[in-house]
């Protein structure tokens, strides 16, 4: 039975500018720089100014268009927020990113917004960032829920992988039409059984 609906933030609660500059880099070797520096930016083991001098090594940009990428993330899913109005009827609901400062709390949901999460996990405040299977721990844990318990939702696709490999459910985002079929398909077998 599923108790627990877990969300993404950058990709499904918003868009996700980092992931559109990352994907744009012309070569292997700068996207995976890039990703491990922003990884290590989340989750909190290396200044904001290490991550930005190191993507512009890696990849070439300037500190303008890094910088850009990084905070072109805030245009909320205003449909999904409502949508998830809907699922705390009857679900627990938490959110698990990788960010690297308060900024969802601070910028992204309204007072009211946070109150549909049950909890909240963010990189930066334990250390690890996904796929780290100790972060997926950590939000079961504050929902209270074993994995089986609970539906995990994100943008990229190794991270619903890893949800899967601890025994989590997982829904990869495309957008919500599609996110709402596949839950609601999901919940309605999982009930049947």
């Amino acid at each position: 039975m599923i108790k627990a609906i877990i969300f993404d933030c950058f990709g499904v609660l918003t868009q996700d500018g980092w992931k559109a500059f990352v994907e744009d880099l012309p070569d292997e070797a700068a996207k995976e720089t890039a990703r491990y520096l922003n990884h290590q930016y989340d989750a909190g083991l290396i200044s904001l100014e290490r991550f930005l001098e190191g993507v512009k090594k890696a990849t070439g940009r300037d500190y303008d268009i890094i910088n850009s990428a990084r905070s072109s993330e805030g245009a909320k899913n205003v449909h999904l927020i409502e949508y998830i109005r809907q699922l705390k009827k009857k679900y627990k609901v938490g959110i698990l990113s990788n960010v690297a400062t308060n900024w969802v709390r601070d910028y992204l949901l309204t007072p009211e917004e946070q109150k549909l999460f049950d909890a909240m996990v963010f990189s930066f405040e334990t250390g690890t960032t996904k796929p780290d299977p100790r972060i997926y721990k950590t939000i079961l844990e504050k929902l209270d829920v074993k994995p089986e318990q609970a539906v995990f939702t994100d943008d990229a696709r190794h991270y619903c992988d890893a949800a899967r490999q601890l025994g989590m459910e997982a829904i990869w985002y495309e957008d919500l039409p599609s996110f709402k079929r596949q839950l609601e398909k999901l919940l309605a077998a999982v009930s049947d059984n």
